[in-house]
């Protein structure tokens, strides 16, 4: 294995695991001595091959996805530490003193695509080339070359190697081993120890390891502190490097976990492509387009699935281009198609117009015109070039017939001056609201009048762009009034903002009452008040208007709830009254007249009481009482008339019915009584003027049919006394109970 290739070689982490079996109590790499001074290291199993500084050079010729794997690797920088371990304990340096180059971070992390990569790499070549020639822009390091005597070389060390390595310069705040003994030992090993916390907090993993690599290795070649226990920086330089290892670990993990999550993402976004290629959306760009973006915008994923998932992209944007293309060649096509059917239609329509006069079956030409029109729209785009052609030949088409049917068909012209004076009418309140002085009630009905317009039919052409020209003008007008106006209109609006709040709070106050009806009222006065009010902030206008409605809504559930109690205790009474009036109904056969009255009286006073009862109920149930309360005391009038007929103390001993019997006869022995009176009254009035009549030799007419009324007269008055003759022996057997 060459050189190059030993620097290359990744480690695989397994050295680090042979030192922590042997080495004792792990404290970042080191083990202590129980005077805290550092004893000879356990050599570990395993050593890296020790690299000449002139293979150095050769590590900025590595690819630059390579550099950023060994720099950005948690376990490089975890055997870094070793090697620094076997160095200081032994007191021989490594052969290899590398001077340590500080990544782009963002680079470090970033796993990119292979066409990028190979631009990236080459720049990282670059900037490792001007790292050797600007060695002042590096970061802080320690050499090891003058710091130390190290003795021989290795003998695989070649001599060129150890040269390069002794002529090394160390950085800044490092000294010669000579020098070192005259520091302060503790405030020396404070001050790494200060270093280290300083380089806890540095989120430039290689930058920091490499530091902390130096730490260790002024440790090792610091003054003797004698007696001095020093355990205490030891140990914090340990936990803070471990702390930083933890930091790392953290990072990469997370970094690991984007790139799993981004190439879920991917494969998501791969999953959606299929689909809208399996569909054959060929003019779906849009869905593409976003597809697109959003694949550009997921970067860091596994690199063994990196060129794998964009190949299956590329390939699937292929298929979609090509397609598409297709698909624009048909459309293509399909314009043309397009334009021959409009221009069939145009000329349709055009020869409608043809050979028109007043006797012309102008509805049916409509009809025609009509589905014409809706034949023409429903058809696709033509190509743009003819498209104003087209669009002016067809609205020509259209004020041609609209001209002729003006000229021809009086019902339409009706119809067409009734729109133009109306949608003049709408001019001239639209020129009307320039003037106003109200800006935010005068911008409400703007928008009103807009509505109405719409809502009017349509002029002929040439006409309608005409009035819409002066109505859009007029509008114009007010709205660049109201734009020079804007605080005007804003004073207005929090005006009429502070008058709705006021309706809010009267809503407010009514919600809870139980005054129904009144409360209704009111309510309804308050929304035709906030009709009336202006317009209001429109920031502000959903707010207000839902807490009032809100208020009026609490009021009006309220009210519904209260009602559907009322409804149930309504269907309770409607039962109570049923009830009462099938008991009243069982004393109409009752056999004392007299006495069912009396008890119909309390029956009676229960069903005022029972209340209301539902109001299609209502007339029915009432109607029912009333003729039920009627033949009780018809029944118990008739036995009071029969009694003064045939003597209280007899009524008793009739039953209702014969008693009613009694009555009923009575009472047409009555009736006949008085129709024979007024019969026999008649007939002496007829017989009387008998006189008034003479007959002569022929006979007189009149005086034959005066004799015969009478005598029709009599005979009536005869048949009523008798059936009074009868009905009275009915009423004397009836009387005697015979």
């Amino acid at each position: 294995m060459t050189k190059k290739d030993e620097i290359n070689q990744p480690d695989t982490g397994e050295q680090k695991s042979g030192n922590e079996e042997t080495a004792g109590t792990e404290t970042g790499g080191i083990t202590e001595s129980p005077n805290g001074t550092p004893p000879e290291a356990v050599k570990p199993e395993a050593e890296k091959p020790e690299t000449a500084p002139q293979e150095a050079a050769k590590v900025s010729e590595t690819p630059a996805e390579e550099q950023t794997e060994k720099e950005d690797s948690p376990a490089d920088a975890l055997s870094s530490e070793t090697d620094v371990t076997a160095m200081r304990d032994t007191g021989k340096p490594a052969e290899k003193q590398e001077e340590p180059v500080r990544p782009d971070a963002e680079t470090a992390d970033t796993e990119l695509p292979p066409s990028v990569a190979s631009t990236q790499s080459g720049s990282e070549e670059k900037a490792g080339e001007e790292t050797e020639e600007e060695p002042d822009a590096l970061p802080e390091t320690v050499s090891s070359a003058e710091s130390v005597d190290f003795g021989e070389p290795p003998a695989d060390t070649e001599p060129n190697e150890t040269a390069a390595a002794e002529e090394t310069e160390s950085p800044e705040g490092s000294a010669p081993a000579d020098d070192l003994t005259d520091e302060n030992p503790v405030a020396f090993y404070a001050g790494l120890a200060e270093k280290a916390k300083e380089l806890s907090t540095n989120s430039d993993w290689s930058y920091a390891t490499s530091e902390f690599d130096n730490l260790y290795f002024l440790w090792g070649q610091g003054p003797d502190a004698g007696d001095t226990d020093l355990s205490s920086y030891r140990k914090e330089i340990d936990r803070l490097k471990e702390e930083l290892n933890e930091k790392k670990r953290a990072h990469y993990e997370e970094q690991q976990q984007k790139r799993l999550l981004n190439l879920e993402k991917k494969k998501e976004l791969l999953k959606q492509f299929r689909e809208l290629l399996e569909a054959e959306k060929w003019s779906n760009t849009r869905d593409v387009d976003r597809i697109r973006n959003r694949w550009e915008q997921i970067r860091q994923v596994p690199a063994e699935e990196a060129e794998k998932l964009e190949n299956s992209f590329q390939a699937f944007m292929r298929v979609f281009d090509e397609h598409k293309v297709d698909r624009l060649v048909k459309m293509k096509q399909q314009e043309e198609d397009n334009l021959s059917l409009k221009l069939m239609i145009l000329e349709r329509m055009e020869a409608l117009s043809e050979g028109t006069d007043k006797e012309t079956d102008w509805s049916e030409l409509d009809k025609k015109l009509a589905e014409y029109l809706r034949q023409f729209r429903k058809i696709g785009r033509i190509p743009t070039e003819k498209n104003k052609e087209i669009w002016d030949r067809f609205y020509t088409a259209q004020d041609t017939f609209s001209g002729k049917r003006f000229q021809f068909d009086s019902k339409y012209r009706k119809e067409i001056e009734a729109f133009l004076v109306k949608k003049k009418k709408l001019i001239d309140e639209a020129e009307a609201l320039i003037d106003s002085e109200d800006l935010a009630d005068a911008a409400r009905k703007v928008n009103k009048l807009h509505r109405r317009w719409k809502k009017i039919g349509n002029l002929p052409q040439k006409d309608e762009n005409e009035l819409w020209d002066r109505f859009k003008a007029a509008t114009d007008a007010f709205n660049e009034k109201k734009s020079d106006n804007i605080d005007e209109l804003r004073e207005q609006e929090e005006e009429n903002y502070t008058a709705k709040l006021a309706l809010i709070r009267k809503a407010e106050e009514l919600k809870e009452s139980e005054e129904w009806e009144q409360t209704h009222k009111e309510l309804q006065s308050l929304m035709e008040t906030w009709k009336k009010a202006g317009p209001v902030p429109r920031r502000k206008s959903g707010k207000i208007w839902k807490q009032f409605k809100g208020a009026m809504d609490h009021f009006y559930d309220r009210r519904r709830d209260y009602f559907k109690e009322v409804k149930e205790e309504r269907k309770d009474n409607l039962k109570e009254k049923q009830q009462v009036i099938d008991q009243l109904r069982e004393l109409i056969s009752h056999e004392n007249p007299t006495e069912a009255v009396e008890l119909a009286k309390p029956l009676q006073e229960e069903f005022k009481k029972a209340g209301y009862v539902p109001i299609k109920h209502k007339n029915r149930l009432w109607k029912e009482y009333r003729e039920v309360c009627d033949e009780i005391y018809e029944r118990f009038r008739t036995t009071r008339d029969v009694a003064q007929i045939v003597g209280k103390e007899k009524a008793q001993q009739f039953s209702a019915d014969d008693l009613t019997d009694i009555k009923k006869k009575q009472q047409q022995a009555e009736q006949l009584s008085r129709q024979i009176s007024k019969m026999s009254s008649e007939l002496i009035q007829m017989k009387e003027s008998l006189s008034y009549f003479k007959e002569g030799k022929k006979g007189n007419p009149l005086l034959d049919q005066a004799r015969e009324r009478i005598e029709k007269m009599e005979q009536k008055i005869t048949s009523s006394e008798e059936q009074l003759r009868q009905a009275e022996m009915e009423i004397d057997k009836l009387k005697k109970g015979v």
